[in-house]
Parts: structure tokens; C-alpha cells; sequence
């Protein structure tokens, strides 16, 4: 891979700097503002939601109960000679069996969504891990690197009289000091690469695992 790089604009390095760094931090803004989403998700389906509907079925039973009681009451005023109106009694029953039965069904709903909602997040946590190791190492890592080198490069400019290419006049090639920069530059990222595939490397495994727990 060549060493060698035509600056043309260092006020354009300067800019790409800004909008790498500002990429970074609002790319990690956007991906927490989709976990606190996720967490409200997991509070709601696995808290708030059960505890609801546990509620719901507890007073609709008591609603049964009383619907049922009603209904007796009215059988024990009957006679040989008298039967006493029990529609509006047996309407009320059916009407809350059918929404004790509502209730019952909305809590078997959630609880079978908790373990497919649990795994939809490990496989997002998964997807993004890549993205979110971007952002808040990589990127920040290459925006350091850039600063340096643009701070050289403006140190360099000051004792070399500007020549537009960053080459030293007649000699086809940039000069010894520009070389060093870019190769510490070359090899700085080259590291911090590694170093991030590395990390990724040992998080995969965990990610499988923690995964292979939940239920389907």
C-alpha cells in the first residue's frame, strides 16, 4: 500500500474530522435512544402488562361470582306457581364469564410474547454490536488519528514553502517527515483495527450463548 497522500485542502481534513466525529456521537444517540425504547418495551411486556391483566382476571372473577350469586338468588325465589324474570341476571353472567375469558386470554398473549420479544433483542443486540463498536471506539480512535495528522501537516507547512502536493519540489516523492507521519498513521490505524476485530472476535461466542438460553 503506498504511503504517499495529495493534500489538497486541509481545511477539507479539517471538516471531514468534524463530520466523522459528529457521525460518531449521533450514531451512538440514536442507538441509545433504541435501547431506552427496548427497556421501556421489556418493562411493559414483562411488568406492567402481566400485572395488569392478573388484576383484570382477579376482578372479573369477583364480577362472576356476583353474577352467579344473582342468578341463585332468583332460582331460590321460585315456586310452583311462580317463576321470577331471569334474563337480566343471565345476560350479566355471560357477559362477565366472556370478559373473565378475555382477560385470561390477553395474559396466556403476553406471556407468549416475553420469550420472543427477549430473543428479537439478543439478535438486534447482535446486529448492532458491529455499528455501536464503530461509533464509540473506531470512529473517535480515527478522528484522534486525523486531528494528528492534520496538526502535522499544518507544522509542516510553516518551515516548507507550500507546494499544493505535500511533495518536495523535483524529487517525485514526499519528503521524509511527511513519510513518517503517514506511516505512523498507517500503522496506528492498522492496530486499532485489529484490536476492534479482536474484541468483536470475543464477543460472538458470548452472544451465541447468551442466546441459546432463551426459549423459543
Amino acid at each position: 500500500m503506498s504511503s504517499q497522500a495529495t493534500v489538497y485542502s486541509v481545511d477539507a481534513l479539517k471538516q471531514f474530522r468534524s463530520s466523522m466525529a459528529l457521525y460518531g456521537e449521533e450514531t451512538l444517540a440514536a442507538l441509545g435512544a433504541v435501547e431506552a425504547e427496548v427497556r421501556r418495551m421489556i418493562y411493559w411486556l414483562e411488568q406492567e402488562r402481566p400485572g395488569y391483566w392478573q388484576q383484570q382476571i382477579k376482578r372479573r372473577r369477583e364480577q362472576v361470582s356476583q353474577a352467579r350469586a344473582a342468578v341463585h338468588r332468583k332460582r331460590l325465589q321460585q315456586r310452583p306457581d311462580y317463576s321470577p324474570p331471569m334474563s337480566e341476571e343471565m345476560a350479566n353472567l355471560r357477559s362477565a364469564e366472556a370478559s373473565l375469558q378475555e382477560a385470561e386470554k390477553r395474559l396466556t398473549l403476553v406471556r407468549k410474547w416475553q420469550p420472543r420479544f427477549q430473543h428479537a433483542v439478543l439478535e438486534y443486540h447482535a446486529s448492532i454490536q458491529r455499528l455501536k463498536d464503530l461509533s464509540a471506539t473506531d470512529v473517535p480512535n480515527a478522528a484522534l488519528l486525523l486531528g494528528r495528522i492534520v496538526g502535522a501537516i499544518e507544522e509542516y507547512l510553516k518551515v516548507q514553502p507550500p507546494s499544493g502536493t505535500g511533495f518536495e519540489p523535483g524529487s517525485g516523492r514526499a519528503s521524509p517527515a511527511m513519510e513518517s507521519i503517514a506511516m505512523v498513521a498507517i500503522e496506528e490505524s492498522a492496530r486499532a483495527r485489529e484490536a476492534s476485530e479482536r474484541t468483536a472476535e470475543e464477543t460472538e461466542p458470548e452472544a451465541e450463548a447468551d442466546s441459546n438460553e432463551v426459549p423459543a
